[in-house]
């Protein structure tokens, strides 16, 4: 599927993100439908235990799709307000979406957290956190743990390091400093993983530059920090 910057399976779906469409195969790859409700969608992720897929476009949109029913059940409008490119988590129990959004302007992320049942918004994190930029959340496969990847900015508003924290309790602690280099590699790592480590995303990433680093989690990073 080197056409696809997103495809991911859940062992009975297999779905492709190209910008304008959204592909879904069995697993045989048979074509079994083709959404078109969103523009640059590039990434996605399956809710747990589930056949329910979300993508996320670039533009601010989000779209829910039952793959089962082969129908959209829900479009999120955010923003139309510059690009939309970091990470969407949904927690270990599936009960809650996780997406790191840019509503208001290029430089300022919040944390909103949808809950599942119906995709209404269930409360929006770190909002007054000025010179704190969220990129990725993961929560950990085997401990179920959450941890974010960001960075800081000075008071001018440059880049200043990065980090990873705790997240527990909506809130981000025990943070701990990155090296540049490893704020880097991370970055470009996790968004590889979050395209489905996708040929095609390799080959416009910088994680071409770090071929000979190992596949980290954050919650190994941070234990090693």
């Amino acid at each position: 599927m080197r056409k696809f910057w997103g495809f991911y399976d859940n062992g009975i779906y297999r779905v492709g993100c190209n910008g304008p469409s959204i592909y879904v195969y069995d697993q045989n790859n048979r074509e079994l439908n083709i959404f078109k409700d969103i523009k640059h969608a590039y990434v996605g992720v399956f809710q747990p235990g589930t056949n329910i897929f979300v993508t996320k476009s670039t533009e601010g949109s989000l779209a829910v799709y039952d793959l089962e029913k082969g129908k959209l059940l829900n479009k999120i409008v955010i923003t139309q307000n510059g690009a939309q490119d970091e990470g969407i988590a949904f927690s270990p129990d599936g009960k809650q979406l996780y997406n790191i959004e840019k509503p208001f302007r290029s430089t300022r992320t919040q944390l909103t957290v949808y809950q599942t049942s119906d995709y209404t918004v269930l409360k929006t994190l770190f909002t007054e956190e000025a010179w704190m930029h969220l990129v990725f959340l993961e929560f950990d496969k085997d401990s179920g743990k959450g941890y974010l990847l960001g960075f800081m900015r000075d008071d001018s508003g440059i880049f200043e390091y990065g980090f990873i924290g705790r997240f527990e309790n909506d809130n981000i602690s025990e943070i701990k400093r990155l090296s540049n280099e490893e704020y880097e590699y991370i970055q470009a790592y996790k968004a590889w993983e979050q395209s489905g480590f996708t040929e095609k995303k390799q080959e416009w990433s910088n994680i071409k530059r770090y071929s000979e680093k190992p596949h980290v989690s954050l919650e190994q990073v941070y234990r090693k920090l």
